[in-house]
């Protein structure tokens, strides 16, 4: 696909995510600096990254996957492409350093909601390793210029420890896919960009929906 190499669970998801990133261009952002540092939370199999690869090609992307069975594809992806100035990490995101719970759909090993939410994820239980990006960010010390967040309702607790943290300082711009009304719970979107325009930043939200008090995928871009 566009001269990359991508290996992954099957054709369905493939074509899936080929579609919402490289068509539907989820994650554009414009910058003028030839070598931007992008935090990828959530990269699955790697699409995400590629994009950012295909529009930057000298930028800083480091990549968090905490699924194992979906990170093995997005470490590969990233060696048979060659990809320089890219780090990935088999790692969750959160308000807590420590061993959480990550949930997938029974045999779907490869699923596009794996999420620290049984409600979200499945009733497959993993044990992953997660850390809190306000401590990555700190230790990186650089300006991040675009940190993408998909991860399947996790977005509350990385977005609450990075405000408590006052870990957002150093972010121009971020891309969140807002999980709202996960099996049916109260929402709360409005809480949730109360924070993000405390800590400065303006927004443009996507979304559509079909069906009053249904789930939705909400793309909110936040920038400064």
């Amino acid at each position: 696909m566009l001269n990359y190499k991508i290996t992954g669970f099957n054709y369905y998801l493939l074509d899936f995510l080929f579609n919402e990133v490289f068509i539907g261009e989820s994650y554009n952002f414009i910058t003028t600096k030839p070598s931007p540092v992008i935090i990828d939370c959530g990269a699955n199999v790697g699409f995400s990254v590629l994009f950012f690869k295909r529009i930057y090609p000298q930028a800083i992307i480091h990549a968090f996957e905490p699924n194992p069975n979906s990170y093995k594809y997005l470490e590969k992806n990233v060696s048979q492409n060659a990809l320089t100035n890219t780090t990935t990490y088999n790692l969750a995101l959160s308000d807590k350093e420590e061993t959480i719970s990550f949930y997938v759909n029974g045999e779907d090993l490869g699923t596009l909601v794996g999420s620290i939410k049984k409600e979200r994820g499945g009733d497959t239980e993993l044990k992953v390793k997660a850390i809190k990006l306000s401590h990555f960010i700190k230790n990186l010390n650089a300006e991040i210029d675009m940190l993408k967040i998909d991860v399947e309702g996790a977005e509350i607790n990385i977005i609450d420890e990075l405000c408590d943290a006052q870990g957002l300082d150093k972010v121009k711009e971020i891309i969140i896919e807002y999980h709202h009304k996960i099996k049916g719970e109260k929402g709360n979107l409005s809480g949730f960009l109360a924070k993000l325009e405390k800590q400065g930043f303006d927004y443009n939200i996507s979304s559509a929906f079909t069906r009053i008090g249904q789930f939705q995928d909400i793309l909110i871009h936040l920038y400064r």
